[in-house]
């Protein structure tokens, strides 16, 4: 086990370490995000909803900057959140988190095995109870903090029903790699699972 690092600089570099991944990934779904309402606006049956997906394709194109400049300041404001947790564990919106919540779940059958240890280093890191759903990197708080800066922007609800499905798809799904890098950061700062913690005090007794 590595010497531990001050905990504050190390998961505010992993917090910055994802968000930038994050933000990366959603100016890429803009490349396929076309793709993907032309796909759907095709297999459309009816005229009105084609015309539904093509009117969605502009309204995205048109508030590009302004959805991923508030994404990033949920972010920046969840960053706050791993040492003040009175200041709440994301969304107030019920439905949103709900959306949230089943947006995390493909991403959870794919890696969650690296997101619980994450969740437990840096559980270990701050003293505190781990909570996968809690992470303020993590795929739960993404998607909410994605969600409620669309809604914000007065996407409306059948816009966000359609675009949460291209965003689990093209960005989700695609930040395995990074949470397994900052798993990586956490054990090598010297931040323990339960199950290290357990072999340890195993290892001392």
């Amino acid at each position: 086990m590595g010497r531990q690092s001050e905990p504050a600089n190390v998961i505010s570099a992993l917090h910055h370490r994802v968000t930038g991944e994050l933000l990366h990934l959603v100016d890429g779904l803009y490349a396929n995000i076309e793709d993907g309402l032309f796909e759907l606006a095709y297999r459309a049956p009816e005229e009105a909803r084609k015309r539904r997906y093509f009117d969605l394709m502009r309204e995205m194109r048109y508030r590009k900057s302004s959805l991923i400049q508030g994404l990033a300041r949920r972010m920046q404001q969840a960053l706050q959140q791993w040492f003040r947790p009175e200041l709440g564990n994301g969304e107030t919106d019920a439905e949103i988190n709900a959306l949230a919540a089943g947006m995390a779940e493909r991403c959870m059958a794919h890696f969650g095995g690296v997101l619980r240890s994450l969740s437990e280093r840096t559980a270990f890191a701050l003293d505190c109870d781990p909570d996968v759903a809690a992470l303020p990197i993590g795929p739960e708080r993404i998607a909410g903090s994605f969600l409620g800066t669309m809604k914000a922007l007065k996407f409306d609800e059948h816009a966000i029903v359609i675009v949460q499905d291209l965003f689990v798809r093209f960005v989700l799904d695609r930040l395995g790699p990074v949470y397994g890098d900052c798993n990586m950061r956490m054990q090598d700062a010297g931040f323990l699972t339960r199950s290290e913690v357990d072999e340890l005090n195993r290892a001392r007794a």
